[in-house]
């Protein structure tokens, strides 16, 4: 497993950002988790999924508009 993974030259510059190409100030601004990501995925389909294409744009509108609205500024 480990040999694969070292044969693989994203798997360590991904987890190792003394590796990456990435700036470290860059590096340091992300998340360390990915969590907000899948919950917006979740909120998102909650509200509804096998809707035709309009109605998923205009679903997506309204959960967009409804997001923005509650950001805190």
């Amino acid at each position: 497993w480990l040999k694969d993974k070292q044969d693989a030259k994203f798997i360590i510059p991904a987890i190792n950002p003394h590796k990456s190409l990435i700036p470290l100030a860059v590096w340091q601004s992300s998340p360390l988790l990915t969590n907000g990501n899948e919950q917006s995925h979740r909120d998102i389909n909650r509200d509804g999924i096998n809707l035709t294409m309009l109605g998923g744009i205009m679903r997506g509108m309204q959960y967009n508009f409804h997001v923005q609205s509650s950001v805190i500024l």
